[in-house]
C-alpha cells in the first residue's frame, strides 16, 4: 500500500469518525462530558444509537495516563455488573438447547453445595432471589481486599460455610453470589470454560472482537482503559491496580462499539437458534413466592423513567464504570463506560437520554433533573415534617433527611447526599441521583416511615428514630474479641480515645458510632448485639445491605 492511499484511507477514517458527532444535540452531550474532556485525566467513551445506526460515538479523557494514550470508541473498559447479561444469555442458551431447566435445583450441577430449608433453583440465581450472601461483601468482611486475586476456589468454600439471607424465593436482594454460581454452571453443563463458550455462542458471531470474559488477569487485553481513582478536593487521580478475575458475575471487557452490537440484537437476534424468543425470556421478570415480581429479569432491570419503559445495567469495579441504557419502545439506546472514580455511568447516560427523550415523556410533574431552571422550593415548616434519622435495621445501615438552603436532601454520607424535589405530597425525586429514584414518606400508628423506590418500585423501607449516643461505660460493654465461624476471621472492638474502634484480626478498621442500642459501622453495617440469661454479651449479628444476621461469638 503506497503512502498515497495510507493518507487517504486515514483521512476517510477520521471523516467517519467525526461524523458520528454532527448531530444536532452534539454540543448538549458534550457538555456532559467536558470535565472527562482533557488529555492529562481519565474519562470514558460514549455511543448513542437511535433507530439502529451508531449517531455518536467517542472517546473523552486517556485510556492510559502514565503514556497518555486517549480513549475511543474501541476502547476496551471493564464493564463490572453490565456484564452480568451475557452471563444470563448463556444459561437461556444451554436451556434452549435442552441441556438445564430454569427450575433445576442448584445441587444437580454443583452436588457439594449446602441444601437449605427451602430448595434454591438456578431461576432464583438469575433473579437474586435466591437469599445467597454476596460474596463480594463477604470478602470485605473477612478483612480482605477485592482488588486483589479472588481465587475462585476460596470464594466458593466461603459460599458453603454460610446460612442464607432468607429462604430462596422469599425476598430481592441483589447478590453477586448467584451470577458467579450461574458461571460456573455454564462450565459444568457446557464442558467448556464461561470464556470460551460466550466467545463462541455470542461474541464471535455477533462480530464482538474486543470483548471477552477474563478469567485470567495475567493475560493481554489489547487496547484496554486502566483505572484511576479521583483525589478528594483535587483534579489528581491515583492508579487503581487490579488483580481481579472472577467471572459470571462479572469479568466482562468489552468496548461501547462492540456493545453496540449487542444492542441491536436484543431487535433481531441472530444467537442460538434464531428469533425473539429466547430474547424475551432474558426480559422474563423473576417471581416470589408469593406470587410478586422479583423487579429483576435475566442480567436486566426493567423500569420506566418518566413515563418510558427502560432496560438497562449498570456497573461499577475499581474505578470502572459502565451502563447500557434502552429504551427499546423509542429504539434508542446509550453505553457509557468510564475509567474515573467520579463518574457514574448511569447518570450520564440518563443525562443524554434527558436531551434526545425530553418530548416524549409522559409524566410531566417528575421530569425535573439536576440542571432543571426553577426547581420547586419547600418551606421549612413543611420539611419539618419529613426531616430525621431512619433506620433500616434488617439491611443495617441509617439514611438522614435534612433540610438546608430551602431544600429537602436525601443524606446517606458526608459524601453523598442528594437533593429531593417535592412531586406529590409525600413524595419526592432524588434528581442527584443516577435514574430514577425517589422517596415515599408515610405514617402508621404514630410510626413515620421512608420508602426508596427505583424506578417507581419499592425497595427498602426505613423507619424514623431518635439517635442516642452511647457513654463511654456504656461502650465498654462491647470490647471484646468475636470469632465467625461462617468468615473465619476474628472482630476486635477495642475502647480508644473515648470511641469504639474496630479490628479485624489485629488490623484497625474505623472507629464505631452508636444508633440507638446498637453499633454501627460506616464501611461494615449494623452489629446487634445478643446477651446470655444473665445480661452478659455472648455475641452479635452483623447485617448490612446484602449480608444480613452474620454470626459472631465473642470468645
Amino acid at each position: 500500500m503506497n503512502m498515497r492511499i495510507v493518507i487517504l484511507w486515514l483521512t476517510f477514517l477520521c471523516l467517519a469518525i467525526n461524523v458520528f458527532g454532527q448531530i444536532p444535540e452534539s454540543p448538549e452531550v458534550e457538555k456532559i462530558f467536558s470535565a472527562w474532556n482533557k488529555k492529562n485525566s481519565p474519562g470514558g467513551a460514549v455511543a448513542i444509537v437511535k433507530e439502529g445506526k451508531l449517531i455518536f460515538a467517542k472517546g473523552y479523557g486517556s485510556a492510559d495516563l502514565e503514556h497518555q494514550i486517549p480513549i475511543t470508541p474501541a476502547t476496551v473498559f471493564y464493564i463490572a455488573s453490565t456484564g452480568k447479561q451475557f452471563t444470563a444469555f448463556c444459561i437461556l442458551l444451554l436451556e434452549e438447547q435442552g441441556k438445564l431447566s430454569l427450575q433445576d435445583e442448584l445441587q444437580k450441577f454443583l452436588p457439594d453445595f449446602p441444601k437449605y430449608q427451602k430448595p434454591i433453583t438456578v431461576a432464583n440465581l438469575l433473579h437474586h432471589t435466591s437469599g445467597l450472601r454476596d460474596y463480594s461483601t463477604l470478602w470485605d468482611l473477612s478483612g480482605k481486599n477485592y482488588l486483589d486475586h479472588v481465587p475462585k476456589d476460596e470464594v466458593y468454600e466461603l459460599l458453603t460455610r454460610q446460612d442464607v439471607n432468607f429462604p430462596a424465593g422469599e425476598q430481592y436482594l441483589y447478590s453477586n453470589s448467584c451470577y458467579l454460581l450461574l458461571g460456573m454452571i455454564v462450565e459444568k453443563v457446557s464442558g467448556k470454560s464461561l470464556k470460551d463458550f460466550a466467545r463462541e455462542q455470542i461474541f464471535d458471531p455477533l462480530g464482538m472482537k474486543n470483548t471477552m470474559f477474563l478469567d485470567d488477569n495475567r493475560q493481554i487485553v489489547a487496547n484496554r482503559a486502566f483505572s484511576y481513582e479521583k483525589m478528594p478536593g483535587k483534579d489528581e487521580f491515583y492508579n487503581v491496580i487490579r488483580r481481579f478475575d472472577l467471572v459470571g458475575s462479572g469479568g466482562v471487557y468489552s468496548s461501547v462499539e462492540d456493545l453496540y452490537l449487542w444492542d441491536q440484537n436484543f431487535y433481531n437476534n441472530k444467537l442460538g437458534k434464531g428469533g425473539q424468543e429466547i430474547i424475551r425470556k432474558m426480559h422474563d421478570d423473576g417471581f416470589l413466592n408469593d406470587g410478586s415480581p422479583s423487579g429483576y429479569a435475566g442480567g436486566l432491570e426493567i423500569r420506566t423513567y418518566h413515563g418510558l419503559k427502560t432496560v438497562s445495567h449498570s456497573g461499577s469495579h475499581a474505578s470502572y464504570r459502565a451502563q447500557l441504557l434502552r429504551f427499546p419502545d423509542q429504539k434508542f439506546s446509550v453505553i457509557v463506560l468510564a475509567n474515573r472514580s467520579d463518574a457514574s455511568g448511569e447518570r450520564e447516560s440518563f443525562q443524554v437520554a434527558d436531551i434526545f427523550l425530553r418530548d416524549k415523556f409522559t409524566d410531566q410533574n417528575k421530569t425535573a433533573t439536576k440542571t432543571s431552571a426553577n426547581l420547586p422550593k419547600i418551606s421549612e415548616s413543611e420539611a419539618g415534617k419529613f426531616t430525621g434519622f431512619y433506620l433500616n435495621e434488617k439491611r443495617g445501615y441509617v439514611r438522614q433527611i435534612i433540610y438546608k438552603d430551602n431544600d429537602l436532601y436525601y443524606y446517606r454520607s458526608s459524601s453523598g447526599q442528594d437533593r429531593a424535589v417535592q412531586t406529590e405530597k409525600n413524595e419526592f425525586r432524588l434528581i442527584d441521583r443516577e435514574g430514577p429514584s425517589d422517596i415515599r414518606f408515610s405514617e402508621e400508628k404514630g410510626v413515620r416511615s421512608l420508602t426508596y423506590l427505583v424506578g417507581g418500585k419499592p425497595r427498602e423501607v426505613m423507619f424514623k428514630f431518635e439517635p442516642k449516643t452511647l457513654s463511654d461505660n456504656d461502650l465498654r460493654r462491647f470490647e471484646g474479641d468475636y470469632y465467625s465461624p461462617e468468615l473465619k476471621c476474628t472482630y476486635q472492638l477495642k475502647m480508644q480515645e473515648n470511641q469504639l474502634v474496630h479490628f479485624i484480626n489485629g488490623r484497625k478498621i474505623e472507629p464505631l458510632s452508636s444508633v440507638k442500642d446498637k453499633i454501627l459501622s460506616d464501611s461494615f453495617g449494623m452489629f446487634i448485639f445478643k446477651t446470655d440469661e444473665k445480661g452478659r454479651i455472648n455475641g452479635f449479628e452483623l447485617s448490612n445491605t446484602r449480608v444480613t444476621q452474620l454470626k459472631f461469638i465473642k470468645q
